[in-house]
């Protein structure tokens, strides 16, 4: 996955994970490196607005290289006037971008009543979004993919980044087999579980079964996880019991909402989270599949 990388900063310490994360991809992919920094809008102008925008972008590029290394000629900085998520999600979809993008935890109430503005970025994304959290040692990456598995952007994308980094990777699968958990399942994945009604494992097993064939026919092996209950709670699980680096997420957009599966993840994953949307990626990764398979 060879992507421009535009990162954003607001100048913290809460961006310096983000930019190292972005500087490293840049390097080895070869790809360029743009740095954003949206300052609060305002209703009028200033007299010294040019030098006031001139100066913070001394101070990206000052934190830029004394952070990654990278010399000053080496990426480019961006500082304009905005709300920061749309800022950087209208310049990302310009570049065709990788947006990556730090995230601060919430905790109790203010969980649920303020969302972090990577949420806000992932909502309103038109490419892939990482969102990073401070990077371990391991370098393990965990995909999370949903039927039908043959045409799962995030399984596509995940062995790519595994094979750029050299890393293992794990596939995870769940699968909700309370009545509505299989009613519904039943209804989206065209029926798929209907052979095995009353048995309570057949659909965690049939689903082990798909996803297995799948990953032979590709001539893969790798760790599996199908895991009966709520994926919500459980890719996060499994990504902290694997001791993941890196949990690799697929999403779908509708009317502006992200779906509570991405949302749970972001928010509760231990590593950092690269979240593909399923139906804005496709044609791209149709075509990556088209190359790596011919007829």
């Amino acid at each position: 996955m060879k992507y421009p990388i535009v990162v954003g900063t607001d100048l913290t310490h809460a961006s310096d994970e983000a930019l190292l994360q972005a500087e490293s991809r840049a390097s080895r992919d070869g790809t360029s490196l743009t740095v954003v920094h949206a300052l609060s809008p305002r209703l009028w102008g200033t007299a010294n607005e040019r030098n006031l925008l001139e100066q913070r972008r001394e101070l990206v590029a000052q934190q830029t290289t004394a952070l990654t290394g990278r010399p000053r000629h080496a990426f480019n900085v961006v500082v304009e006037r905005g709300t920061a998520h749309l800022l950087l999600t209208q310049l990302a979809a310009s570049k065709r971008a990788l947006l990556v993008v730090g995230s601060r935890t919430h905790h109790g109430v203010g969980h649920t009543l303020l969302k972090d503005m990577s949420e806000r970025v992932v909502e309103r994304a038109w490419g892939p979004v990482l969102v990073t959290r401070a990077r371990r040692r391991s370098t393990n990456i965990l995909v999370a993919v949903d039927r039908p598995f043959r045409a799962s952007p995030a399984l596509e994308v995940a062995l790519e980044e595994a094979r750029l980094s050299h890393a293992e990777l794990s596939v995870v699968h769940c699968v909700n087999t309370s009545f509505l958990g299989t009613l519904a399942a039943d209804i989206i994945n065209g029926d798929a579980y209907a052979r095995h009604p009353l048995g309570l494992h057949s659909p965690v097993n049939e689903a082990r079964r798909a996803l297995g064939s799948e990953l032979r026919n590709r001539q893969l092996d790798p760790p599996l996880y199908v895991v009966d209950g709520d994926a919500s709670f459980l890719i996060s699980q499994v990504a902290a019991r694997m001791n993941a680096g890196l949990v690799i997420v697929g999403t779908t957009h509708h009317l502006g909402a992200t779906p509570s599966v991405t949302t749970a993840v972001l928010r509760n994953a231990p590593c950092s989270v690269l979240v593909v949307d399923d139906a804005r990626v496709l044609p791209e990764v149709d075509s990556a599949v088209h190359q790596l398979h011919p007829h």
